[in-house]
């Protein structure tokens, strides 16, 4: 079988390199690595990914990574980033959603999780049954499944790839309709385990809340799963 997506892969550790490549390498996909910024944005230059997946720190770049999705962007065409670094802090997970990013994994990262996640938006990426021209039951939110972006009351909400497949699930199903815990992690194709999806949909409320922060539409149902209400449910 020929190979269908090309990824562009910087990373400046080489066993770390390594691992990701032998972990997604397949006859699906054609893996480009590249250790700095320099060359990965000559390429660039030369011919666009499918994906890009990279560090932010690159040899003595600080920023290498961000610096790289900043030159991505002078194209203006949407190529989805997945950044992977050890810097945690809110501030950069923020500055690599302005970016473009749609996730920002933490080091060390799961190989697993990471190849579940690049499934999964080259997937999403080549669907044609698009968010866009399913019935929407929620007011005052959009979603753009092509781009993995959601606005609420026409304000960008700063979400990963799995939080937006979440909200999806509450976006295409009439209000007060219980989303279970198996049709959420169902709906991540299974990257969310079932211990760890209430932090997820606590993720999902602050996004909300930074926006409105009056926000409590997304409610508990106790032993089954999560269900969206609207205001006048309240």
């Amino acid at each position: 079988m020929s190979k269908l997506h090309r990824i562009m892969l910087v990373e400046d550790d080489p066993q770390q390199q390594a691992n990701i490549v032998e972990a997604l390498e397949s006859n699906e996909l054609l893996i480009e690595t590249y250790a700095l910024r320099q060359p990965a944005q000559w390429r660039l230059d030369q011919q666009l990914p499918d994906l890009l997946i990279s560090d932010i720190i690159l040899g003595d770049e600080v920023d290498g990574g961000f610096d790289l999705a900043r030159h991505l962007q002078t194209f203006q065409r949407p190529i989805p980033i997945i950044f992977l670094s050890e810097r945690q802090s809110e501030f950069d997970i923020m500055a690599g959603h302005d970016l473009g990013a749609i996730d920002y994994l933490p080091k060390p990262i799961s190989l697993a999780v990471l190849k579940r996640k690049v499934t999964n938006l080259l997937r999403l990426t080549q669907s044609t049954h698009l968010t866009n021209n399913k019935p929407m039951f929620i007011e005052n939110l959009q979603l753009d499944s092509h781009a993995f972006k959601a606005t609420w009351h026409q304000k960008p909400l700063n979400l990963t790839v799995t939080e937006f497949e979440m909200l999806e699930q509450f976006a295409t199903h009439s209000a007060g309709t219980v989303i279970s815990y198996q049709d959420l992690q169902t709906a991540t194709q299974g990257v969310v385990e079932r211990n760890t999806i209430n932090t997820h949909i606590c993720r999902l409320r602050q996004a909300f809340k930074k926006i409105t922060p009056e926000f409590d539409l997304i409610h508990n149902v106790y032993g089954r799963g999560y269900s969206w209400h609207t205001l006048k449910d309240q």
